[in-house]
C-alpha cells in the first residue's frame, strides 16, 4: 500500500499547484468514495467503472486506494497516454520534427520569460501535449500505434459503417479548467504549421467549431482574430490574450479568420428551400392540394455552413460541449426527468452535419472537449459510458483538487436545525407535488379555453421551499458581507457581488419564485396599481419604501417564457443601460461583422444580460440573482455566483455535476505565493442530490488575508 501523507494546511483542502501533474490525491475506493483524511502521493490513476462524480465518505483513517491496484488499470488508453506524454514531456518532446511545433510547445509549456500569470493549467497542457502526440509522434512507436488502433475500434463502436466512424479524439476536462484555450492552441498548432509546410498532410486546412447553442457559439468568438486593432494588447481575442503567438509567427495570425467558422449544430439542420425556383418543385402544388415543401441536400447544407471552404480540403472540426453529439440507437424518451428522446434528436442532427461533412472534406479529426463526455441515458448505449474516444481526463474531483474550481458545498444552518441535510439536497423530491404542474404557456392556453383573464396572485410556493429561501439567502447575506469559509480569501475593493441562481423545473414555478423573491406589481379591478416588493430586500426590484421599480434590478427571471412576454427590457431600461448597451453593439459588430447592431431586440439584449452577469461594465453587471428554467447550461460562464438552488428532478448525477457546474468557475485566480496553490473558494448549492465534496455544518469565519500572483484561466 502506498505511504500516505499528512496535509499540512488544515485550513486549505487543495493539494495541488494547478500547473502541474497532479502530486497528491485524496485516497479513493473502488466505488469513488473519497476519505479526506488520508492523501496518497501521485496522481490517481484512471480506473474506467469508478464513478466520476465525487462521493462522500465519512470514514475515518486509511483504506483501500485505487493506486493500490494500479496495474490493473495501466492498460486504459487514459493511462497508456498519461505514461507516454510524462516521458515524451521529460525528453524534451522528442520525436517532433516540425520547427513549427516545437516552437510553439516550449513558448506554451517551457518558456522562462513567461510570466506567472500567462502559464496554462495542466490540464491544457496534458490535452495540448496529448493531441500533437497523437497527430505527430504516435504513429513512430510500436506503443504509439496500439493506442492508434485503440482510437480505430472505438469508433468501430458507434457503426459497422465505416462512413460513420468519425476520427474523434475526446479530451475531458472539467467545467471551469479552460477548454477554450485548449481550441486556440490546437487551431493554431495546425494553422501555423500549415503556412510553412503546406504539402505536409499531417495539418489542416481549414477550421470548424461546432458549438450546441448560441450562447456557447457567442463565447467562442474569441477564436476569431481579433483585426479591429494593430495594438495585439488591446486584441479581443484570445490568442493575444492568453499570449499564445510567439512573435515569430505574428504575421500570420491575421489570415486565419478566412480559415475558420464558429456555429452551433442547428446549422446542420436541413432549410426550406424556397423563392426564384431554386427546385423544379418550388411552388408546384402536391397531390393534396398542399404546396410542396422541399429542403436542401447534404451537399446545399455544407455549402451553406462551409461555403467560403474549398471542397477536399484538409479540414479540422472543434466540437464544444461534444458530449451532445453522438449517433443514437435507441428512440429515448421524453419525460420530466429524462428528455432523451429530445436530445437524441439533437444529437443526430450534429452527427449526421459531420459524417456528411467528412465525405465533402478531407477530415484530418474531430477534436471532442467536454466536463461530462458520457452517453446519456436512453441513447442506446451504456448509461453515463465515457466515449471510448476519451484519451485525456481532468475531471471534478482533480479539479477540485488542484484549486482550479470552487469546492461544491452544501451549507447547513447548525443553530436552527430548520431543514435538514436530506431534505436540503432533495428539496424538489419532498415539494413536488405541491409546486405548479403547468408552464406559463399551458396555464395561458388553459386560462383562454376558460374564458378566463390572467391576474397576477400571491406567489404560489409551498412552505418548504420558502423557509429553505428565507435560509440560504440568510447565508448569502452572510457571504455577501464578507464572511467566508475556512481558508477562502476575502473580497477587495474590485470584487463583484456574489450571484444566487435558483434552477426550476417549468416556467410556472420560475415566476412564482421570481415574483416571492424580486417582487410584482399588478392593476386591480378598480384600476388601483399595487407594488408587492420582494422578501428580501436585497434581490427586490423594487424599493421597500417607496414601492418603486429599482433602477438596476438586482433580480433577473430568464427562461424561455421571459424571452417572449416578461417585458424586462423596456424603454427605462434602455435608457439608464446605454452605455452599456452600446458597448455591446460595439462587440456585437465585431463577432458578427455580416450582421447590423441595430437590429438587436429585446430578446437579444435579455440575453446578453444574461450573458454577462457579474462581469464589470456590462449589461449583466448588476444581476445579484437569477431566476431560471434550462437556460443556464453549458456555456454561461459567469464566475461570480456563489449559491445555486435546485428546484427541478435530476435524473443522474451527471445532471447533477452540470447544473452545479454553473457555480463551480473561480472568482479569483490569484495564486499565494508561499504555496503555489490557489486559495479555496466554495459554491454553496442546495436542492441538489449531488455528492458533494465537501458538506455538512458550517459557520462562516472572516476570511483569510493572502499575498498574491495573478494567474490567468
Amino acid at each position: 500500500m502506498a505511504k500516505s501523507a499528512t496535509r499540512t494546511d488544515k485550513n486549505n483542502p487543495i493539494l495541488n499547484t494547478p500547473y502541474r501533474e497532479p502530486e497528491w490525491h485524496y485516497a479513493t475506493d473502488g466505488v469513488g468514495n473519497l476519505n479526506y483524511q488520508d492523501v496518497r502521493p501521485g496522481r490517481r490513476v484512471y480506473a474506467p467503472d469508478t464513478p466520476q462524480i465525487p462521493l462522500q465518505n465519512k470514514r475515518q483513517g486509511s483504506m483501500f486506494d485505487l493506486n493500490d491496484n494500479i496495474a490493473e488499470y495501466r492498460e486504459h488508453i487514459i493511462n497508456q497516454l498519461r505514461q507516454e506524454l510524462l516521458q515524451w514531456r521529460q525528453a524534451d518532446y522528442h520525436g517532433v520534427t516540425s520547427r513549427v511545433t516545437r516552437d510553439l510547445l516550449h513558448f506554451w509549456f517551457k518558456n522562462p520569460d513567461r510570466q506567472p500569470w500567462q502559464k496554462l493549467f495542466f490540464p491544457q497542457q496534458e490535452a495540448v501535449e496529448a493531441a500533437i502526440w497523437l497527430n505527430e509522434v504516435a504513429e513512430k512507436s510500436n506503443s504509439g500505434n496500439n493506442i492508434l488502433n485503440q482510437l480505430a475500434l472505438a469508433q468501430k463502436t458507434v457503426s459497422d459503417n465505416s462512413a460513420e466512424q468519425l476520427q474523434r479524439i475526446a479530451f475531458k476536462m472539467a467545467t471551469g479548467t479552460g477548454k477554450t484555450v485548449v481550441m486556440a492552441c490546437l487551431i493554431l498548432y495546425h494553422y501555423l504549421n500549415r503556412q510553412e509546410y503546406r504539402n505536409d498532410t499531417h495539418y489542416a486546412d481549414y477550421f470548424l467549431v461546432v458549438s450546441p447553442g448560441i450562447t456557447i457559439r457567442d463565447r467562442l468568438s474569441v477564436l476569431y482574430p481579433d483585426t479591429q486593432t494593430s495594438n495585439p494588447h488591446e486584441a479581443r481575442d484570445y490568442y493575444h490574450q492568453r499570449v499564445l503567438v510567439p512573435a515569430a509567427y505574428e504575421e500570420y495570425l491575421g489570415g486565419l479568420a478566412s480559415h475558420l467558422v464558429i456555429t452551433n449544430y442547428h446549422a446542420f439542420e436541413p432549410r426550406q428551400l424556397s423563392g426564384n425556383k431554386r427546385n423544379p418543385f418550388d411552388g408546384k402544388r402536391a397531390a393534396d392540394g398542399g404546396k410542396q415543401q422541399e429542403y436542401e441536400n447534404a451537399g446545399l447544407v455544407i455549402r451553406r455552413v462551409l461555403g467560403k471552404f474549398k471542397p477536399g480540403r484538409r479540414l479540422l472540426v472543434l466540437n464544444d460541449e461534444a458530449h451532445h453529439c453522438y449517433l443514437p440507437k435507441a428512440p429515448g424518451r421524453n419525460t420530466e426527468e429524462d428528455n432523451s428522446a429530445e436530445e437524441n434528436t439533437r444529437a443526430a442532427v450534429w452527427f449526421s452535419g459531420l459524417r456528411s461533412i467528412a465525405q465533402a472534406f478531407k477530415l484530418r479529426s474531430i477534436y471532442d472537449l467536454s466536463a461530462t463526455p458520457y452517453y446519456l441515458s436512453g441513447s442506446g448505449y451504456p448509461a453515463y459510458s465515457l466515449f471510448p474516444w476519451v484519451v485525456t481526463d481532468f475531471g471534478l474531483i482533480e479539479a477540485i483538487e488542484a484549486g482550479l474550481v470552487k469546492i461544491p458545498f452544501l451549507p447547513v444552518d447548525d443553530s436552527s436545525h430548520e431543514i435538514k441535510e436530506p431534505v436540503l439536497r432533495n428539496l424538489y423530491e419532498n415539494c413536488r407535488d405541491q409546486l405548479p404542474k403547468k408552464g406559463q404557456r399551458g396555464q395561458r392556453k388553459e386560462d383562454k379555453k376558460l374564458g378566463k383573464v390572467q391576474q397576477e396572485e400571491k406567489p404560489n410556493l409551498p412552505a418548504l421551499v420558502k423557509t429553505a429561501l428565507v435560509q440560504f439567502v440568510a447565508h448569502y447575506q452572510k457571504y455577501e458581507q464578507g464572511l467566508r469559509e475556512q481558508g477562502e480569501k476575502g473580497r477587495d475593493l474590485f470584487s463583484e457581488p456574489p450571484v444566487l441562481i435558483v434552477v426550476c423545473n417549468n416556467t410556472m414555478v420560475s415566476k412564482e419564485v421570481y415574483k416571492y423573491i424580486a417582487g410584482y406589481e399588478y392593476d386591480t379591478e378598480t384600476g388601483e396599481h399595487i407594488v408587492i416588493p420582494g422578501m428580501f430586500d436585497i434581490f427586490s426590484n423594487y424599493d421597500n419604501t417607496t414601492r418603486a421599480a429599482r433602477s438596476r434590478p438586482p433580480t433577473l427571471l430568464i427562461d424561455s417564457d421571459a424571452l417572449e412576454n416578461s417585458g424586462q427590457i423596456d424603454d427605462d431600461f434602455r435608457k439608464i443601460f446605454s452605455p452599456e448597451i452600446e458597448q455591446f453593439k460595439r462587440e456585437y459588430r465585431i463577432r458578427h461583422p455580416e450582421k447590423s447592431a441595430e437590429k438587436l431586440d429585446e430578446v437579444d439584449i435579455l440575453r446578453e444580460v444574461v450573458n454577462t452577469v457579474g462581469k464589470p461594465r456590462s449589461l449583466g453587471s448588476h444581476v445579484r440573482c437569477v431566476v431560471s428554467v434550462s437556460m443556464l447550461t453549458e456555456g454561461w460562464d459567469a464566475n461570480t455566483v456563489t449559491h445555486i438552488m435546485g428546484l427541478r428532478a435530476f435524473g443522474s448525477q451527471l445532471l447533477c455535476e452540470q447544473v452545479a457546474g454553473r457555480a463551480l468557475r473561480r472568482r479569483s485566480y490569484f495564486i499565494d505565493p508561499k504555496t503555489g496553490k490557489f486559495p479555496p473558494e466554495y459554491a454553496h448549492i442546495i436542492g441538489v442530490p449531488f455528492k458533494f465534496f465537501k458538506g455538512g455544518e458550517s459557520e462562516l469565519q472572516p476570511p483569510v488575508e493572502y499575498a498574491t500572483l495573478r494567474a490567468l484561466p
